[in-house]
Order: C-alpha cells, then structure tokens, then sequence
C-alpha cells in the first residue's frame, strides 16, 4: 500500500515519416532507432485504435440507451445494473479517466460517524467519580456498627466506590480524546476540501438535479465529454495518502479508548451484579435492611435509605453505558476499515481518478457538520448538561 504507481511515461511521436533520424558529427544518419523507441512505437500503434475503438463503443451505447429512454422501456434498474458493468470494463481495460467517488463515499462515512458521535449519551465524568462518596458512606455505616469480624460488606462498597471512580477517569478520557479527535479531524479534512477545491472546477452537469430518465445518458456523456477535467496526479495522491492516514491513526487512537472503558464496564458490571455467587449490591441491600435495628442508634436512618437508593439507581444507569460504549466503538471501528479502502482506492486511482467539483463540496459539507459537533462535544462532560443522570443531594 505504501508503493505508488510510477507515473505514465510520454508518449512517443507517431509522426515517424517526416522525422529526420539524428545524425552525427559526420552528417551520417544513425542507422536505426533504439530498441526501446522502436517498442513504444508499436505500444502506441495499438493503442490509439484500441481507445478509440472504445470511444466507438461508449458512443454506440450511449445512442441505443438514449432510443431506449426516449420509448421509455421498462426496467430501468436491470439496464442501470448492466451499463455499469459494460462501462466498468471498458474502464479497467483501457484505463480510461473515470469518476470514482472516493472522496464522496469518505464525506457519507464521515458524516454517519459524525451523526454517532453527538448521539453519544453517557454520565459525565464528574458525576460517576462522585458515587464513590456515597459507596464510602455506606462502608462507613456498615463498619461502624458491624460485627468486626464481618467487614465484607463494608470493604465491598469501598471497592465498588473505587471502581466507580476509575470508571469515571475513563468516561473524562474518553470526553478529552473525543474533543482532541474532532479538532484534528476539522483540520486535516479542512486541508483536503482545499487541495480539491484547487483541483476541481464547476462542472455544470454534475451540478444540475438529473432526473432517473437521464442517468445513462449523462453516465456515458461524463466519460466522454471529461477529458479536460483535472486528474488525480501522484503528488496529489501522495498528499491525500498522509492527510488520511493521520485521521487513520486519529481514529485508532480514539477507537482505542473505547475498548479500554468497555473492559472496565465489564469488571464493575460483575463487582456491582454478583456474578458467580460473589457478593453483589442486591447483597448490602438486604444486609443494611437486616441490620437497621443496629445503625439507627447512631445514623439517621431515612438518610441512609435516601443515599442507598440514589447509589442503586445511578449504579443502575452506569451499568446500562456500555450499550452507548460499545455502539460507538463499532462505529469506529467500521470507519477505520473504510479509511483503510479509501487509502488503497486513492493509491490505484492516480492518473484515473478525475476531480470534480462534487467531491470538494460533500467534503465542504462535512466540515459544517464536524465543526457543530465540536461545540456538542465540549459540552458533553460538564454536569449540569449531562443528558444521562446527575448526582443527588
């Protein structure tokens, strides 16, 4: 993936005839010409036939669908189907100068990422790390008023408290990488709108709303009436290669911090449910319940259940996260394999891929909509905004 082709060599004169062979000091014609000019030549004796040959063919094609559509046959998706066969041949056989949408299909990738990014909807970090104070209140009731040969409740609820703060360091990383991500995602597809927005140039047909009647039509005409638009040269290739991979290893590294919250989702989840017959919540519900008769001689204990019940039910939600987590990370997950083919695309694309007017303004259109969740973003991790829960008093 990291070798570009090589680019195509100039194509040697065809006007053999008037050419006068190079002479010598002498004034003596050199006696033939070298073997590699005399290969080209034939090269490009074939070659012009074969392209315009398959001008021919493209013309031909492009007067039967046009009869056709005039009639106004039927099954228009079957003939769509088969002239993008037809013309996708003719492009890999004669490496003709075609209008992939690399770059369109990057803008759609984009932007759906995008569209999962701000639907994001979990605690803020703040209010997560704050449920340790109220698990080490609970430890504190059950320690001071317990058999001391029975701590287990009470150091359960302070590994649970601990455990809930190093979730919520995550969920604050999670907030800052996700901030940093979408900065540098702005800038790096901000330098490839402007780089394509160099290359390209109005197209008035791509710009018009075509109707269905008129998609072959404009199909063929495309292939046919383009050879001026600009192509994607080696060197712009080259740079589109680096700005993309940049957003690659950017979105590794974001993707990376989603796989990391999930496991620490999956540890609490256990610690918190009770798995395999270990101690749960449910547990120190029932034991605080048991004992009530105990604490209430030294707490109050309408205050106790207030703050055992705020501690259930956001512990409730905080296990519910990882369905946001793992939703986001599958996102990710996929657009990093789409950069990946558009990354190998752009590479196998140099000399082919024509730029067009269309491709800057999709990329145009993402940037509007990285920029609004930028500002989404920012605010995702302050507490009064949290979408999710708040802590109680």
């Amino acid at each position: 993936m990291n070798q570009f082709l090589p680019s195509q060599p100039k194509r040697a004169r065809m006007d053999t005839q008037n050419q006068q062979p190079p002479t010598n000091n002498n004034g003596k014609a050199s006696a033939s010409l070298s073997q590699e000019s005399e290969q080209q030549i034939v090269q490009d004796t074939y070659a012009l036939p074969a392209k315009s040959a398959a001008t021919l063919i493209i013309v031909f094609i492009s007067i039967i669908l046009y009869i056709l559509i005039l009639y106004k046959v039927e099954l228009l998706e079957y003939s769509r189907l088969k002239i993008e066969s037809i013309l996708n041949i003719l492009n890999e056989i004669f490496r003709m100068p075609i209008d992939d949408p690399v770059f369109r299909n990057l803008a759609n990738s984009t932007t759906i990422l995008i569209e999962d990014l701000v639907k994001f909807n979990i605690p803020a970090s703040d209010n997560v790390k704050d449920l340790r104070i109220i698990s080490i209140y609970l430890s504190d009731v059950i320690s001071s008023s317990s058999d001391p040969t029975n701590l287990s409740p009470s150091l359960y609820l302070k590994n649970l408290g601990d455990k809930t703060y190093d979730v919520g360091k995550y969920i604050g990383s999670i907030y800052v990488s996700g901030s940093f991500t979408l900065d540098e995602l702005f800038n790096e597809f901000q330098d490839i709108q402007q780089n394509l927005s160099i290359s390209s140039k109005d197209d008035p047909l791509l710009l018009i709303q075509k109707e269905e009647t008129q998609y072959f039509y404009d199909k063929v005409y495309n292939l046919i009436s383009r050879s001026k638009d600009p192509l994607l040269t080696q060197k712009n290739a080259q740079y589109f290669y680096s700005r993309l991979g940049q957003v690659l290893n950017l979105i590794t590294r974001f993707h990376g911090k989603f796989v990391k919250i999930e496991k620490e989702i999956q540890d609490i989840q256990k610690l918190y449910r009770g798995y395999n017959n270990a101690q749960g919540f449910s547990n120190i519900i029932n034991y605080i319940n048991e004992n009530e008769s105990t604490y209430k001689q030294i707490y109050d204990m309408e205050t106790v259940q207030q703050k055992l019940d705020i501690e259930r039910r956001q512990m409730d939600q905080l296990m519910a996260i990882d369905h946001e987590v793992i939703r986001i990370k599958e996102s990710l997950n996929l657009y990093k394999n789409n950069l990946n083919d558009f990354i190998e695309r752009i590479i196998n694309l140099i000399n082919r891929k024509i730029i067009t007017h269309e491709d800057s303004q999709m990329l145009s259109e993402v940037l509007n909509s990285v920029d609004k969740a930028k500002e989404i973003w920012k605010e995702m991790d302050v507490s009064e905004n949290n979408r999710l829960f708040r802590i109680e008093n």
